[in-house]
């Protein structure tokens, strides 16, 4: 089997969930990874087995023979990482959102398209069974046409907020906040399930807990960076929707997909049940198992059922030459950013914006 040679540029999520799942899949290499702080090249060999760590991850794409670059850094760094890579002739999988804005997700778009080579963005969920599942029901047309969907998620993450400091993570010019960090995978999966572009949208994003306070150096930290939002709208044939997240509850109570058709109701929880009514009882879907093999890291447990099958078409893709209508391109990307955008201006504006 012809492995592709794969660079890292993140050593947060890229080495705690990208590079070992990326090791165990027979069809890629890890060559390299690259740190941005040189403090940290010891304990990224040590955790990861990867030995060649960069501190400069320009040097690395550079200097190492690669096929594929993984740009798992924060949000800010996407563009100007991306651009890098591709123009050296590189294909990207990028972390979500693919961009900090349109205009830098149109650049990437054309850039990948120009240089001839693929582009992949990290919508992973995608591909987890749970996700596949509501897919084939919606596209079967076993509800029928399509009236309504609502998408709520709510966390219990008050006291992590109100006893810890967020970082980058609470700053809304770093790309932290729960609208990039969530909303980009809800608002892909609800245009993937949909086969269909958003249209419009109302929005309103919230800071709730908008201070920290550090008991060791008497700090306070402050953010601007959205822990919760609402969304109405629209799809391009009609369909309305409703998004809505809250991470900053003392209790939440998770996932819930409602989806409502003319012949039919699907409801998701917690994205492990499916159930589906054609106007009597609901009927429970059987979901396939991708189970994470034994000695996974345990960070990287939680995202082996969506990350593991978007690799093997990211595999197929490179060395076929064919991308699978569920793996997740920069198309999609920027398609997510453009709702990204929408969604902004409207909460600032406080009005209905139209997606052109």
């Amino acid at each position: 089997m012809k492995q592709i040679r794969v660079g890292i540029v993140g050593t947060g999520f890229g080495a705690s969930v990208h590079a070992p799942i990326l090791q165990l899949h027979e069809g890629f290499d890890v060559k390299a990874i690259a740190s941005m702080y040189r403090g940290k090249v010891q304990d990224v060999q040590r955790s990861t087995g990867i030995q060649r760590v960069y501190t400069d991850w320009r040097g690395m794409i550079d200097q190492e023979e690669l096929d594929l670059v993984v740009v798992a850094s924060a949000p800010p760094n996407h563009h100007d990482m991306t651009m890098v890579a591709l123009r050296k002739g590189l294909h990207v999988l990028c972390e979500k959102p693919l961009g900090m804005n349109a205009v830098e997700t149109k650049a990437m778009l054309e850039q990948q398209q120009l240089s001839d080579v693929r582009g992949f963005v990290h919508f992973q969920w995608r591909l987890a069974p749970v996700r596949q599942a509501i897919k084939q029901v919606i596209q079967s047309g076993k509800l029928g046409r399509i009236l309504h969907m609502k998408y709520q998620g709510s966390f219990s993450g008050y006291s992590m907020l109100t006893n810890q400091s967020r970082g980058w993570e609470g700053s809304k010019s770093a790309g932290g906040g729960m609208l990039f960090a969530i909303g980009s995978h809800m608002i892909d999966a609800l245009q993937w399930w949909m086969d269909e572009q958003i249209s419009d949208v109302y929005a309103d994003l919230s800071t709730k807990v908008p201070t920290h306070n550090s008991a060791s150096d008497e700090r306070t930290e402050h953010r601007d960076a959205d822990d919760a939002f609402s969304v109405i709208g629209h799809f391009e044939q009609g369909a309305s929707f409703v998004m809505d997240l809250l991470f900053s509850g003392v209790r939440g109570n998770g996932w819930c997909l409602e989806v409502y058709g003319t012949e039919g109701t699907l409801r998701m929880t917690n994205d492990t049940d499916v159930e589906v009514s054609e106007g009597g009882a609901f009927e429970q879907i059987v979901l396939s198992v991708c189970e994470p093999p034994l000695g996974l890291a345990a960070s990287a447990v939680p995202y082996y059922s969506g990350l593991n099958p978007m690799l093997n078409g990211v595999y197929q893709s490179i060395v076929e030459g064919k991308t699978a209508s569920d793996i997740p391109t920069f198309v999609d990307g920027h398609r997510v950013q453009l709702v990204l955008d929408a969604i902004q201006q409207s909460a600032e504006q406080q009005r209905k914006v139209v997606i052109s």
